[in-house]
């Protein structure tokens, strides 16, 4: 074999190495969804409702509006899933709204819900179902904590019986751990709950993901809850026809936090403990 052969074959050689190097870089593993934390943030127009799943345990965060129910159900009965826990942050309708066929359709073996009442007829349907289910939610007064497959939950009670903004400001808080990733669920909170998880001594208030309050609307004191929180991931409940505040996203995108819409899709976080993966199914 010629000695310019012999180069040509071994270049060929390297640059196919190269590329063999560079293709299993490119390839390195993403988060999986088995025995890790998977947090949906369905698209629901501006309304919440959000499904965490460990390998053993569901819960479910507020289930939007009762016309787009579906959306939960058609994903919870598709693998047949039942839910170990919900939580009803408040009970406006693009929260409570699809409670009721949950509970008749799937059903949760826990609720958790806070404690005031109101005269919507959501609510009332909610009450309804939950009779006809013979359940009695526990009404959240004091903190509570939760733990399931190495994930650690804090529900954060309002701490007033009265508020201006009556429904919005009762909204229950999560806060949740899972190893070195923290999660927070902050309802459809305004300026007082804000200033009371601004002051409350129950957690640390950064996160590495939050749940914007109150579909992205602002605050006075929102620019002070979003730096104190310091999210690396900001999701935000919402529809194009009322979409989040320009200038909440302004500051998140000045805080270098990813932001992601729900009008633009359903979100999905995969977490491993570690690092975080984020999808997002373009609606």
């Amino acid at each position: 074999m010629g000695k310019q052969n012999q180069v040509k074959i071994a270049v060929a050689f390297v640059l196919l190495f190269t590329f063999f190097l560079g293709g299993c870089e490119k390839r390195s593993a993403p988060v999986e969804e088995k025995e890790n934390l998977k947090i949906t943030f369905f698209d629901v127009g501006k309304g919440d409702a959000i499904l965490i799943e460990t390998e053993n345990t569901s819960m479910l965060i507020d289930a939007g509006y009762d016309d787009t129910s579906d959306v939960i159900l058609t994903y919870l009965q598709q693998d047949d899933k039942s839910l170990d826990y919900m939580v009803i942050t408040h009970f406006d309708k693009d929260h409570v709204g699809g409670a009721d066929r949950v509970l008749e359709e799937v059903g949760a073996e826990h609720i958790f819900q806070p404690d005031y009442e109101t005269d919507s007829g959501q609510y009332a349907e909610y009450q309804e179902a939950l009779a006809a289910a013979g359940q009695q939610p526990e009404l959240v007064t004091e903190t509570r904590i939760l733990s399931f497959d190495g994930v650690e939950c804090l529900i954060y009670p309002p701490q007033k019986q009265e508020y201006e903004e009556e429904d919005n400001d009762f909204s229950l808080v999560i806060s949740m751990t899972y190893k070195e990733q923290r999660f927070l669920f902050a309802g459809d909170c305004e300026k007082e709950r804000l200033k009371e998880l601004l002051n409350q001594p129950e957690f640390e208030l950064e996160h590495d993901l939050l749940k914007v309050p109150h579909h992205g609307r602002k605050e006075k004191n929102s620019e002070e809850f979003l730096e104190a929180v310091s999210p690396n991931v900001a999701v935000i409940t919402c529809s194009e026809e009322e979409p989040a505040d320009d200038k909440v996203r302004r500051i998140l995108r000045q805080m270098g936090a990813q932001t992601y819409l729900t009008s633009q899709g359903t979100v999905t976080c995969l977490c491993d403990g570690e690092k975080m993966e984020i999808r997002q199914e373009k609606g």
